[in-house]
């Protein structure tokens, strides 16, 4: 017979939003749980005096909000912090909290350049833009040598956010700032990338007209393009598109038009998440 896992709190009916690892959570549970999946962005403003009350009041967590307090008045480090609620973690195995533990210690010593950059690259693989795009912003604000390798990798990134927000043409003066510090072809063929996405057709080809540089870059890119289109027409969701319009000559328009309205809905509350 397996040990039972005893609750650590009850669920909370409003949840807390933990705004450093964009995480929203309903229990002490799912705090311990999001500490133990960021350790490399946890820092010690997390555990404020609202995080203290919401798990005394919201999940009657009364443990852990003590043990918070205890470590706060006791000027705790964050790693001491962790490591004292992690005792709580009945779910989480010894080695694993070893690790998590681990991983804190081996950034003690990482820039705050390092540190920000990293948040912001958790945010955009979480599809979080606007999260990403605010720290990437304050990294750049706040970067003097503006022509190194790594400012340049931050223009980047931040141009694939404002371009997944449909931003094209902030997203282009980003991929242009990132060539201008590295001269990497990785972050022009980005720029081409937005204007193929944000002119009509005569404007993108006036415009690339003009510079004999982008020629290999645009082929390039109008290769990918066709293979990204060919993929597209072997996907679910385009036979699923090809099907319900078939189905309309039989049902009529306007089971096609519900059926567009519903999938546009879904954009609508996907790209809300993105700025949200």
């Amino acid at each position: 017979m397996g040990s039972v896992l005893l609750p650590i709190s009850r669920k909370a009916s409003k949840p807390f939003f933990i705004d450093r690892i964009c995480a929203q959570i309903y229990s002490g549970e799912e705090l311990l749980f999001y500490l133990g999946e960021n350790p490399e962005l946890l820092s010690k403003d997390i555990f404020s005096k609202d995080l203290i009350e919401w798990l005394r009041e919201e999940c009657s967590a009364t443990e852990l909000a003590d043990t918070i307090e205890k470590q706060i008045s006791s000027r705790s480090n964050v790693i001491q912090i962790v490591s004292a609620l992690l005792a709580y973690a009945s779910f989480i195995s010894y080695d694993e909290k070893e690790r998590i533990l681990r991983v804190m210690k081996d950034g003690e010593g990482t820039s705050e350049f390092d540190k920000r950059k990293a948040r912001g690259d958790f945010f955009l693989g979480k599809e979080r833009y606007a999260y990403a795009i605010r720290e990437y912003e304050a990294l750049v604000a706040a970067e003097k040598d503006e022509e190194s390798e790594r400012i340049a990798a931050v223009y980047h990134n931040m141009g694939v956010a404002k371009a997944r927000m449909f931003l094209f043409e902030q997203a282009g003066d980003d991929f242009l700032r990132a060539y201008d510090c590295d001269d990497n072809e990785e972050h022009y063929y980005a720029y081409i990338a937005t204007l193929r996405f944000s002119l009509t057709d005569m404007e993108y080809v006036k415009k690339i007209g003009n510079d004999a540089s982008m020629s290999s870059v645009t082929l390039k890119l109008e290769s990918d393009l066709e293979n990204a289109k060919n993929a597209f027409k072997e996907s679910p969701d385009y036979l699923e598109f090809m099907n319900q319009k078939e189905l309309s000559k039989e049902n009529g328009r306007m089971s096609f038009c519900n059926y567009l309205s519903d999938k546009l809905n879904e954009k609508k509350e996907e790209y809300n998440k993105y700025v949200i």
